[in-house]
């Protein structure tokens, strides 16, 4: 059984308002809980079409839950493929995005060999440090520390990524005008979204970051996975 069965490409890209479009996703996201099991190994992985469901899709789920009634009218299509954005905005205000661009902090190499470390053993620490292992006889080899991290240990990690995602988006030469970058994490383990000291340090992170991200951009929205954290921050100075 695929992924691909339930979600098909075409019905991606299209344009739809915030309501129609968490309501879409939120009916296809209550179908891989149903097949959980049947689809493990490709939403685990973030293969084929899941990769596009949970690292474009479902970030901007987040974004349209807290956007909801400000951008009622606008409509959003995903786009799929290598352009240097991923959603087009169709609405004609100067201060909602054109473009928006998706980026997730908890997706690199070391995040991917986790999840490789979950399906092979049936359990794992989120929040364990993993180490990688090559060799050419024996192939990969994932470990991952059961030592317990500290919330500020943890927090610390996630402001590294965001930083290091950031410059990365800076460093594109091209950009298309009026485009906001979108930056998701999980927030079930940094940044815990039910605490209130943790959604302070947040703010504080972003109002105090070095890179000028507003020459490129014309807002920054940072989202966590559980909808219920999100920090705003736009070129015009107005920040949530």
């Amino acid at each position: 059984m695929r992924f691909e069965e339930y979600i098909k490409e075409d019905e991606i890209s299209q344009p739809r308002t915030p309501k129609e479009f968490n309501d879409w996703f939120g009916k296809k996201l209550e179908i891989t809980k149903e097949l959980r099991e049947e689809l493990k190994t490709q939403n685990i992985l973030h293969q084929g079409v899941a990769k596009i469901f949970y690292e474009e899709l479902f970030p901007l789920y987040r974004l349209l839950q807290n956007k909801l009634e400000e951008w009622k009218d606008v409509r959003f299509k995903p786009i799929i493929g290598c352009q240097n954005y991923d959603v087009r905005v169709e609405s004609k205000a100067n201060d909602i995005p054109q473009y928006i661009e998706i980026t997730i902090a908890d997706r690199n190499e070391i995040e991917h060999a986790r999840m490789e470390y979950f399906l092979s053993h049936g359990h794992v620490n989120m929040i364990g440090d993993v180490s990688i292992e090559r060799d050419k006889k024996l192939g990969k080899k994932v470990t991952v520390d059961e030592e317990a991290c500290s919330s500020e240990e943890i927090n610390q990690k996630i402001k590294g990524r965001i930083r290091e995602l950031i410059d990365k988006k800076m460093a594109v030469k091209e950009r298309l005008n009026n485009t906001a970058l979108l930056v998701f994490f999980d927030d079930y383990t940094a940044f815990r979204y039910d605490i209130d000291k943790s959604k302070l340090e947040m703010r504080t992170f972003l109002d105090a970051l070095n890179i000028q991200w507003q020459s490129r951009y014309l807002a920054l929205y940072v989202v966590g996975a559980s909808g219920k954290g999100f920090w705003e921050n736009n070129s015009r100075g107005n920040n949530t």
